[in-house]
Order: C-alpha cells, then sequence, then structure tokens
C-alpha cells in the first residue's frame, strides 16, 4: 500500500530531523510505488528527480542525487514483495479506471471513488486494534494522506488538477484543496468516534475563501449500534455543506445474519 511507502518516508525525514513542507514525502511514495517493480532504479531516480519541490532548498545541506539515490535504496531495501501493496492512488485499479471513463472528473466522483477505496482497501489504516477500539494515533491525519494521494492519482496527466494539503486560511487550515478547471475545492476531514463536529469550522473557511460550496468528510468510527444519521447536506449562512461519511468500523461479514 502506497500509504505505508509514504510513512516509511516521513518517518526517514523526521528521524533525520528534515522539514517537508510541500508534501515531498507523498509524491516520492507516488513515483516509487509506480515504478517499483522495474529491474533498476533507474526510472525511479528520473521520475523522483523530477519533482518540483522546496524540500532541499529547506534543508539545503543535503546534496539531491545523493539524497534520493539513497532513499530509494532505503526504499527497495524496505519494500521488497509484491504483494505488501494494494496501489491506493486511485483506490483500486478498477476504481481508477472508472473514474478516467467518465466524461470529466468532479470533486463528487473524486470523493464517492474515495469513500469506496477506503471502505474497500484501507479501514485497518486508522486502528492500532480494531477489535479493542483502539484508533491510530491522529487517525485524521492519516485520513488526509489518503485522500492526498487518492486524488494526486486521479487527478493524473489525463485529468489534470492541483491539489492543495493543509491550506492556510485566516488564522486555520483547510485539511484538503483541490482545483479542478479553475476552481477551488474545500474540503475538512473529521473522526467521528462520538459527537458530530466540522461545520463550524468549515463554514469560517467557506467565508474567508469566498466559497459557497464546501465538503465534509467524516470517518465514522462509532459502533454500528451506537450510530444516529448524519444529513446529507448543511445550509449555513457562508453556504451548503455537502457530508459524507466513510464507515472506518464496519461489522465483520461473518456476523451478518
Amino acid at each position: 500500500m502506497i500509504f505505508s511507502i509514504q510513512r516509511h518516508i516521513e518517518d526517514y525525514f523526521q528521524r533525520r530531523n528534515l522539514s517537508d513542507v510541500d508534501q515531498y514525502a507523498v509524491r516520492v511514495a507516488n513515483s516509487f510505488s509506480e515504478l517499483m517493480h522495474q529491474p533498476t532504479d533507474t526510472q525511479i531516480l528520473k521520475s523522483v528527480h523530477r519533482i518540483r519541490t522546496v524540500f532541499f532548498q529547506n534543508n539545503f545541506h543535503l546534496n539531491r542525487n545523493d539524497f534520493e539515490s539513497d532513499l530509494i535504496r532505503v526504499l527497495r531495501s524496505r519494500f521488497k514483495k509484491k504483494d505488501q501493496f494494494d496501489e491506493f492512488p486511485g483506490g483500486v485499479n478498477s476504481e481508477r479506471r472508472r473514474l478516467h471513463r467518465l466524461p470529466r472528473v468532479t470533486i463528487k466522483s473524486i470523493i464517492n471513488g474515495f469513500v469506496h477505496a477506503v471502505e474497500a482497501r484501507a479501514v485497518d489504516a486508522f486502528w492500532q486494534t480494531r477489535k479493542k477500539g483502539k484508533l491510530a494515533n491522529r487517525p485524521e491525519k492519516i485520513g488526509q494522506a489518503l485522500f492526498a494521494v487518492f486524488a494526486k492519482g486521479v487527478l493524473s496527466d489525463r485529468r489534470p488538477g492541483l491539489v492543495l494539503r493543509e491550506l492556510l486560511s485566516g488564522v486555520g487550515f483547510v485539511d484538503i484543496a483541490i482545483v479542478i478547471a479553475n476552481s477551488i475545492h474545500l474540503i475538512e476531514m473529521k473522526l467521528m468516534s462520538s459527537s458530530f463536529t466540522g461545520v463550524s469550522q468549515l463554514e469560517t473557511y467557506m467565508k474567508t475563501e469566498n466559497r459557497r460550496h464546501g465538503w465534509l468528510l467524516y470517518f465514522d468510527a462509532r459502533h454500528a449500534a451506537k450510530r444516529n444519521t448524519i444529513p446529507a447536506s448543511t445550509s449555513t449562512p457562508s453556504g451548503t455543506i455537502s457530508i459524507v461519511g466513510i464507515d472506518i468500523n464496519p461489522a465483520a461479514p461473518s456476523k451478518k445474519e
């Protein structure tokens, strides 16, 4: 899974006290996952070296060629087997092909595809142990990273667009902003383990960015028996917020009647 690669890169940067302000780790993970089965590192290094980034300006003591060569060797050593990956960008391959067959990719189709991909392939990413009800550390950040990688995979050269993570807005940060056809879409992501939150926060960002529509995605960690119905949308003074739930605590098929 590409998220495992991304986390490994981010941990590698953290151990070396390296600053990553423009999602260089996400883009390296995307390039490596697509080309990791090449017999040599040549194509991977070319792809990684084409990434436009301020990473090496912020970490000016690094030599880019040497650093990227070492990083690819580290990833090669850690991720050796094909069966360790589900190729999360674009969800599963069939999901990605379905989105690319659409006449045009909309923010709604990207979000719906992301919901399907998470529920089909990435539920366990949010838990240390789901059986004991113990969530992973910072699950909302996990969701942000997954969505950024997913959207980047969908908005390829054939479907141009821009994916921004933690966009500064006023005194806060919008979790994800996606630009398609010169229109920006604001997406706020919340974990829901008890109460439902996020509407007021997203409304503030919509007002600041002068947007009349926003998207609130919530990762539903509640037990199925304790869930109440969440409306699909809500109206605010700043505009309409569409609300989309993602089930990260589904009942096991073997326990269904």
